[in-house]
């Protein structure tokens, strides 16, 4: 969700439906997660989740709304493309540049979502495709390439803490 050749956009996919995860006992870091962890976990409500935070992402993207994705992301994000970029203000602004480029013919294929043991982390990951307006004028520029972003559970909410795309013409 960086800048090739002006902008990566679309990192963030997630047509996710595996998983996998199993309850560990709480330890003196991850009591409050685990005591959560020893009720039921339903992975299918969390990939659903997911899904829907990247589909709004997308949907928020193509339509030029920058602000309404901000919510799927955790105030101290890191966000890895052709540079690294933290926090959500740095992050806005990025975005704001990105959606300048007209995004479309997007695509994502998932790897999947994975979650970690005690069920407060994902991960999903998989291939994305899109064309974006060419630099001043010049054609349309098509990009495919990966994607991961690594969710965190948040009070029943994921948010994403981390992002890393490849894209190339």
């Amino acid at each position: 969700m960086r800048n090739i050749s002006g902008i990566t956009l679309f990192s963030v996919g997630g047509l996710l439906l595996s998983g996998c995860g199993k309850s560990t006992p709480a330890t003196a870091d991850s009591a409050t997660v685990s005591s959560a962890a020893t009720t039921t976990f339903d992975e299918k409500a969390a990939s659903a989740q997911i899904l829907a935070n990247d589909s709004a992402f997308v949907r928020g993207m193509l339509t030029k709304h920058v602000d309404s994705v901000m919510m799927y992301y955790d105030p101290d994000v890191v966000s890895l493309g052709t540079k690294v970029t933290k926090g959500t203000a740095d992050l806005q602004k990025s975005y704001t540049e990105a959606v300048k480029s007209n995004p479309r013919d997007v695509t994502f294929q998932s790897g999947g979502v994975k979650f970690s043991n005690d069920h407060s982390m994902a991960w999903d990951y998989g291939t994305v495709s899109q064309t974006v307006d060419g630099p001043k004028g010049k054609p349309p520029v098509k990009s495919s390439g990966t994607y991961l972003n690594v969710w965190k559970n948040v009070g029943g909410r994921w948010m994403i803490v981390a992002e890393i795309s490849s894209l190339s013409p």
